[in-house]
Order: structure tokens, then sequence, then C-alpha cells
């Protein structure tokens, strides 16, 4: 089943980088707009308010006064007239730059513009109603307030420019500082995909969002090195296995040819003697074979787990031992407080104890005894499968559940000796219900194995 990329999205090819350092760039530039909008707009308010404070003082002090215009008390920048309408006749200046009162609107200050268009000049201007019902006018030059505006526009300008150039030069170095730790973990990254699996990122503090990722890499990394060496050793394992499986076959095979050669050649006349040879042989290697599925079926089977009374099991396994080896003694012990009862799979636990009860019978002498004990501590039950049989060395304790392991020296073997898979089968099982396995013994004193698994 494959998982379906989602596509990447335009804004998402640009590096984290330099979409970082545009968003900052663009904040900025918002911000500085607006301040220097509001500082523009607040300036020609305070300009314009202090030119209408002006002109109110001038209509109560020197507009009015007798022509010929401008008079002696008029500023420069101020001009004045006066519309007779009886006569329709604006009485004035008659400069070329005179403002066009005929734009004035009620009482109030507002901006005209001059008569003449080229170029334009504004004024600020207010009219006064007089009592014969002349309009008198008055108007003062915007020139000095516009050109003080530009200044601050233009100053604002280049002020905002060499406030974005330094944003832009101390955005991009705080921007590459802070990514610095991401830079770490793509180069772990990229080390860890050409095989360096020792490689980790630094623990930066998990409060902060590169520390989590750092946490969550190393975390991945480490699972999937484990992964990697289980992987590893199973496919070690496994070539073992193969190996091994192929030269106990090869043993068989190789005599049950020779025999068949032997005859053939008539060296060996004796048709009954081979025959029954070459049936040994075939015993043993059926006998392989049924272990080695036994094995596989162990280590791929899915337990039908449920709850299963350890002592009425272990009597169970005790019964089927004693039909057999007729003869033999064999005896179930329980020291536990209450009924001994764990999760597992009934028919597999059954086996395991009568492998080891088996296991004891054929290997710790013809005369030995076996006992299976039951014990309790914590949440754990105890099995032990004791005999007092031969015992094993320390060497061969050590090896005893691998695979294909044989103590044929330590080990009285009446049968002629197994595959080898045995112990190796009741490890897997024990191991899948969460267990243990572990042995005790000595030469000349016995061996004691003790499987352990969680309680119910």
């Amino acid at each position: 089943m494959f998982t379906r990329i989602p596509p990447v999205k335009a804004a998402d090819r640009l590096p984290l980088q330099k979409s970082l350092l545009g968003v900052v760039l663009i904040v900025s530039l918002l911000g500085l707009a607006l301040s220097f909008a509001s500082v523009y707009v607040l300036m020609r308010g305070l300009l314009y308010q202090r030119a209408d404070e002006q002109l109110r003082e001038g209509l109560g002090s020197w507009a009015g006064q007798a022509a010929p215009w401008p008079t002696t008390g008029a500023p420069s920048e101020f001009t004045q007239a006066i519309y007779l309408p009886q006569w329709d006749q604006l009485i004035g200046s008659t400069a070329d730059t005179q403002p066009d009162y005929s734009q004035i609107t009620g009482t109030d200050p507002q901006t005209i513009t001059s008569t003449s268009s080229d170029p334009v000049h504004y004024y600020r201007a207010m009219a006064r109603t007089n009592a014969d019902g002349s309009v008198q006018f008055v108007a003062k030059s915007l020139d000095s307030e516009r050109r003080i505006l530009t200044s601050l526009a233009i100053t604002e300008t280049a002020t905002g420019l060499l406030v974005l150039v330094f944003i832009g030069f101390a955005g991009n170095w705080s921007v590459r500082r802070a990514l610095t730790p991401l830079r770490e973990v793509e180069n772990t990254a990229l080390a860890i995909a050409d095989g360096d699996m020792s490689r980790r990122v630094p623990a930066w503090p998990r409060e902060t969002e590169v520390g989590k990722l750092s946490y969550a890499v190393n975390t991945m990394v480490s699972q999937l090195q484990e992964s990697v060496e289980e992987s590893r050793a199973k496919e070690e394992q496994m070539r073992r296995f193969v190996g091994d499986a192929s030269h106990e076959l090869r043993t068989p095979l190789t005599s049950i040819r020779g025999y068949a050669e032997l005859y053939h050649s008539g060296m060996a006349a004796d048709a009954d003697m081979v025959l029954d040879k070459i049936d040994q042989e075939s015993g043993r290697m059926k006998l392989l074979v049924e272990d080695l599925l036994a094995l596989t079926r162990a280590e791929g089977t899915t337990l039908n787990r449920r709850d299963v009374d350890m002592l009425e099991l272990c009597s169970s396994a005790a019964d089927s031992a004693r039909a057999a080896f007729p003869g033999r003694v064999i005896s179930v012990s329980n020291e536990t407080w209450a009924v001994p009862t764990v999760k597992g799979d009934p028919d597999r636990l059954h086996q395991v104890v009568l492998n080891l009860i088996v296991n004891a019978f054929k290997h710790a002498g013809a005369e030995a005894e076996v006992t299976v004990t039951l014990r309790e501590n914590l949440d754990k039950v105890f099995i032990d499968v004791a005999d007092n049989g031969c015992g094993m060395k320390k060497k061969d304790a050590e090896h005893i559940f691998e695979r294909f392991y044989r103590a044929d020296a330590s080990r009285n073997r009446a049968s002629g000796g197994g595959s080898g898979l045995g112990l190796a089968i009741t490890k897997s099982l024990v191991e899948q219900h969460g267990g243990a396995i572990s042995v005790a013994t000595a030469p000349g004193e016995g061996s004691t194995f003790t499987i352990s698994l969680p309680v119910a």
C-alpha cells in the first residue's frame, strides 16, 4: 500500500531562510509605512491648523485695510480681497499667482488653488461677510508648508530605506543563527542516510521546537538502528540456521548414499544390514525435518491465549510422560499459595513442559528421576523441571538452548542423540509467552530447568 504524497505548494518551494526574511521585511515595511503616514498626516494637520489660526487672527486685525494691495501690515505670504456684490466686483491683488476665491464655500478655512495653473499654487483661505454685505477674503500661501511636508516625506523615505536595509542585514543574520540547529539536524540526517547510524542530533532543551525535533529524530534513529541491528542479527541467525540444517541433513544423506553404493558395488553382501542402516539414517532425517518444522511453527505461530491452570497442565504433562516412559519416576509438587494461573496457549505450554520432562528422561540417565515443582513470587509463576541425573558442564549449559547444539559428552544419549532443536523450540515458545527459561546444572548433580511466566 502506497502513501499518497501531497503536492508541494509554490510558497513551500522557497527556502525557509528566505521565507522568514521576506516576512520580516514585509512586516517592517508595512510598519514603517504606517508610522511615516501617521507622522505625515499629523504634521500636515498641525501646519494647516497653525495657518487657520493665523487666518482667523488676520480677519480680526489687518484684513480689510485700505488699498494699495498688499498693505504694509499684511505678511508677505498672506493676501486679501473684498467682494462687492452690488457691483459684482472683486477688489484685491492683481498678481498672476493670486488665490481663486471663487472656490471658497462657507466660512470655514479650506484649501484652494491659484487662478493660474502653471504652476499651481495652493492656499489656505477663509471668508467673512461684512455688515454692508461685502465679503472679506483672506488667504495664506501654503508654499512653505508644502516644502516642509515634501522635505518630511523625502526624509522619511530615505530613513525608511536605510532602516529596511539594516533590518534586512540584521534579520538575515538572526534567521541564519536561528536556523543553525536545523542545519545540524539536516547534516545529521544526511550522514545517517549515508550509513552512519552512530550520528545523533545534539539534545537541545525539550521546551523549544528544535529540541522537540531533535528528540524525535534521535528517537527515530535509535529505533531504526535497533531494527537494522535486529534484522542483521536475524539474517545472521538464519544464515547459521540454514548452514547448520544443511550440515545436519548432509550427514544422513551421505550415509544413505554410501550404504547404497556399497550394496550396488557388491562390497556389502548383507542386504538386511544395509537396509537397516538406511532406515536408521532416514529416521534421523525424518526427526530432523520434523523438528525443523516444529521450530518454524513455534517461531511463527499465533498463540490462542486464555487463562491456564499451570498445576493442572503440569500434572497432564507428567501423565503423558509416564505413558511414554513407563517405569520412570516423575512427581509434581505445588508450592504456590493459590492456583498458579498464567495467560497463554495451553497446548504450547503443555508442549514446553513435556519437552523438558522428555529431555530429562532421554539425557539425564536411565535411573534419573524427574520432579516438577511450581512456585510463585510476586507477579511470576516458576516451573522447575529437575532431574538427579548426570548433569552438564558449564560450557555446555551456556549453549544448551542454541539450535543444533548437543552436549553428547556430558549427557547420556541412550537413544542415539536428537536433532539439537528441542530446547531451542522450548525457549522460543516460552519467550512468546513473555517468559524466560534458564538452567542450573553441574556434572554429577543433575539439572534444573526453570521457566518463569507472568501471572494472569
